[in-house]
């Protein structure tokens, strides 16, 4: 199945520490924070330092920040506009109590360029390149370094925000070169600019590697190049190059997470879940990490774990609503349909329409018709179907729920759209010509189970249902109809005829009665041989059969020997 939550990708948006050796050690720590994912602590932190210098802009900017990295970190569950609303406040409280840090600026802009509102982000962008040193503003304090960092984020921020402007951004960077050649995450985001730009892998790890030699105790730059050779299907490498990132600080919870996706898809099932289970204690237990692992586990298939998980988080935040959608999954895939409905009505009923797909609706379909609400279930199923109709299985499905409410008529026309679509299975053609039996349209079941014996040639119901509506089509058994088909379905049959001793039961019956018939025309001995024959066969298979016995006390002393 497909996955219910979004995987971090390449680039999840990762706050950068920026270089700066005026950024006191103790918003450093705040920063780390943010980096290993530690969003709720790292919020903690930035609100104390702010008891201690509330007007310190670089606080609020990385502050801020913290709240578009958790946006970026789980773009599927996260909501940007709550993250955008926080960060927001706090930028403009910064600029508020530090008008002179373009920082602040620039975080207002990259939420618009973020919002797709360019001539906004640019009116943000412009006013930040004022406060910085230039002809024109000499009085500034800004240092080289400052400045550098500044220019930075400006890339950054168009980066993450999926405007790539090279002209501009490789602008500023070359800039931010000249006045700090040795700053660690100029390199980090140059790289970030060839691979996401200019798809330039090579010239990627070139910066990456810089960014090591400039600072390597840091394990971002080795994330990065592992990252780059995950997205090119480089599996090997990129392991090598997470496991690197766990000896340059193993305390580092995004490695973790990389290498639990990275083994997942290796099908090194444990060792990925022992991996997530370490990023999820790094991260302090955060909600965002347990989601991403909780992620994995669905594609891992391993519901019971992935119920314990969510149960760990509506414990404490229950807001959430697409957990509800993943326990509804999570328990449809382990047998428990009740609790598989209760949680997909839950999430269908709190969230909004543009937030529902396709799969949502094929479990509530499917937990509905568990429970025997079938009714619902046709609907719910075709619902699912209309919005992904590379699913044709779900017209059969929601066949099979109109054919349980014997609304036959509307399962037919399910199975007649997929025949259309040809896209239609033999066990299509076997229900469809069952449903047509129950209208009673005999002649229809014919054609229809005469395809199904074609292509399931050794499919004993099959040859079952079809000869029964022969056999309605010749009430007196004069024509023999449904002969041949019975003939074929014993050949098939009487090697197994423990497993199908009722289905050659009643082709004996069927076959014996035929002869009787033409015996009764013909008074051809062979006739009635040939019944009594089919008569001995049947109670073979059940002694206690009283129409083979009459067949027998009536015809036996006809036969002439």
């Amino acid at each position: 199945m497909e996955g219910i939550f979004k995987k971090v990708v390449f680039l999840s948006g990762c706050l950068l520490m920026l270089s700066v050796v005026t950024i006191a050690q103790n918003l450093q720590d705040a920063i780390k924070l943010t980096r290993s994912e530690r969003f709720i602590d790292a919020t903690s932190a930035f609100r104390a330092l702010l008891q201690k210098t509330p007007s310190d802009g670089d606080v609020y900017y990385f502050f801020g920040s913290n709240y578009l990295q958790r946006y970026f970190s789980d773009t599927a569950t996260i909501s940007f506009h709550e993250m955008s609303d926080s960060a927001t406040a706090i930028f403009q409280k910064g600029v508020q109590m530090e008008p002179s840090n373009p920082l602040n600026y620039v975080g207002l802009g990259e939420i618009a360029l973020i919002q797709k509102k360019t001539p906004e982000a640019q009116q943000y962008y412009n006013k930040a390149t004022t406060l910085l040193p230039s002809k024109i503003n000499k009085t500034t304090a800004l240092t080289p370094e400052k400045h550098a960092e500044v220019l930075i984020r400006m890339a950054s921020g168009y980066i993450n925000a999926g405007n790539y402007d090279t002209a501009q951004v490789f602008g500023w960077l070359r800039t931010a070169e000249k006045l700090d050649s040795k700053n660690y995450d100029l390199y980090i985001v140059k790289g970030d600019a060839y691979i996401f730009m200019l798809n330039d892998g090579s010239r990627a790890i070139t910066n990456y590697n810089m960014a090591q030699y400039f600072n390597p105790k840091s394990p971002m730059a080795k994330l990065r190049v592992g990252q780059l050779w995950m997205r090119a299907r480089n599996y090997k490498d990129a392991l090598n190059y997470y496991y690197e990132v766990t000896k340059i600080d193993s305390t580092f919870a995004p490695a973790y997470r990389e290498l639990g996706f990275l083994l997942s898809k290796a099908g090194r099932n444990d060792e990925a879940k022992k991996n997530f289970k370490k990023f999820i204690k790094l991260s302090a237990g955060n909600t965002t990490a347990r989601i991403q692992y909780i992620n994995t586990l669905l594609d891992l298939e391993d519901y019971p774990e992935a119920i314990s998980q969510l149960n760990e988080i509506l414990k404490s935040d229950s807001s959430n609503n697409d957990l509800n959608r993943a326990m509804g999954y999570s328990y449809f895939e382990t047998g428990q349909y009740d609790k598989s409905l209760y949680y997909m009505k839950k999430f269908l009923n709190r969230s909004k329409p543009e937030k529902i797909r396709a799969t949502d609706y094929v479990y509530y379909g499917r937990s509905l018709s568990k429970n025997k609400m079938d009714s619902l279930a046709a609907i719910t199923l075709l619902q699912g179907y209309s919005m992904d109709t590379s699913k044709p299985e779900l017209l059969s499905e929601a066949a099979m729920s109109y054919n349980r409410m014997k609304k036959y008529d509307k399962a037919v026309e399910l199975y007649k759209m997929k025949i259309g679509l040809k896209q239609a299975t033999p066990i299509d053609y076997y229900n469809l010509g069952k449903d047509y039996y129950n209208l009673q349209d005999w002649g229809k079941v014919d054609t229809t189970l005469a395809i199904v014996n074609s292509l399931q040639v050794d499919f004993i119901p099959g040859y079952l249902w079809r000869a029964r509506a022969l056999a309605n089509l010749d009430p007196d058994t004069k024509a023999g109809l449904a002969k041949p088909v019975f003939e074929a379905m014993v050949a098939k049959a009487a090697p197994d005829s423990a497993k199908y001793s009722k289905e050659l039961e009643e082709a004996y019956y069927y076959l014996s009665y035929y002869y009787l018939v033409q015996y009764n025309v013909t008074k051809n001995n062979e006739n009635g041989q040939k019944s009594l024959e089919f008569c001995q066969k049947i109670l073979a298979i059940d002694p206690t059969n009283d129409k083979a016995k009459e067949i027998i006390k009536v015809l036996g002393p006809k036969i002439k020997h």
